[in-house]
């Protein structure tokens, strides 16, 4: 140390003042991409939950009232005590007790007295095969004596306590024969109902099946009579079943200016 010149002792070389200011500034744009990215993370958190609490997923305004109440959220309306779905609303109500009324006169009218039970079983929905069905406007009452089985059928109009049409069929349990004729279908209908039309003499046959019916308009709608033998093949011999029938269709009926026998229905 001792042959070097005062000046030249303890000293470094200075420093670059280029590489002090790139290196200064690639710190500065490190910082700024991390301030960002920060900011942009924190936008992206506020904005989902922000949509959590409109669309009432994750309601952080009723939550928190005090930090989050001022975000906003989709008003759901709601249905007070009183008030009910639309669908609802649509759904028509068919009378019950005054079809039971007017089904319960129907048989009393038609059908003699002797053969009809004290208390009327009356169902909604009940087919004419003693099947309660997905039908709101269709009554009906079935019944058996030691003579035959009845069935009783009644419609509404459709959305209105207003009757369609009635029919009543009867399966005697004590005639043999196979072929329907004129005498055994006045028989038969004077038989078991209390005003038949007689006599009964529009009779037909197609393949093994033979009918005759009176079918007529009279005041208020259009009544018919009528004996179907049908041969039933779901037993084993097959044998014919011999049906009773008679219909009514009032004249406000749909049906009333289409219709033109009670098998028809």
């Amino acid at each position: 140390m001792d042959g070097m010149l005062p000046d030249q002792q303890n000293t470094q070389p200075p420093l670059n003042p280029q590489i002090t200011k790139n290196g200064l500034r690639k710190g500065s744009g490190i910082l700024q991409v991390g301030v960002v990215g920060i900011l942009s993370v924190g936008i992206a958190i506020m904005l989902f939950f922000g949509l959590l609490n409109y669309f009432n997923i994750l309601s952080l305004s009723k939550l928190y009232p005090k930090q989050f109440g001022f975000l906003p959220h989709r008003m759901v309306p709601q249905l007070t005590p009183t008030q009910s779905p639309n669908y609802s609303q649509t759904v028509f109500q068919y009378d019950v007790e005054k079809a039971k009324t007017i089904i319960s006169k129907y048989i009393k009218d038609t059908i003699k007295p002797e053969f009809i039970p004290q208390a009327l079983d009356i169902k909604q929905g009940l087919s004419i095969d003693n099947r309660v069905e997905d039908n709101k406007r269709q009554f009906g009452s079935y019944f058996t004596t030691s003579q035959a089985t009845f069935s009783i059928n009644f419609h509404y109009k459709e959305n209105a306590n207003t009757a369609n049409d009635f029919t009543i069929f009867i399966q005697p349990s004590n005639v043999d024969e196979t072929t329907v004729t004129q005498d055994i279908a006045n028989s038969l209908t004077s038989t078991y109902f209390n005003n038949p039309y007689s006599p009964v003499d529009s009779c037909e046959t197609r393949g093994t099946t033979s009918y005759c019916e009176e079918f007529k308009t009279e005041t208020g709608g259009k009544r018919g009579y009528g004996v179907v033998f049908a041969e039933d093949t779901s037993v084993s011999p097959p044998k014919f079943t011999p049906i009773v029938f008679t219909c009514f269709i009032p004249d406000e009926s749909k049906d009333y200016n289409i219709t033109q026998s009670c098998i028809s229905l």
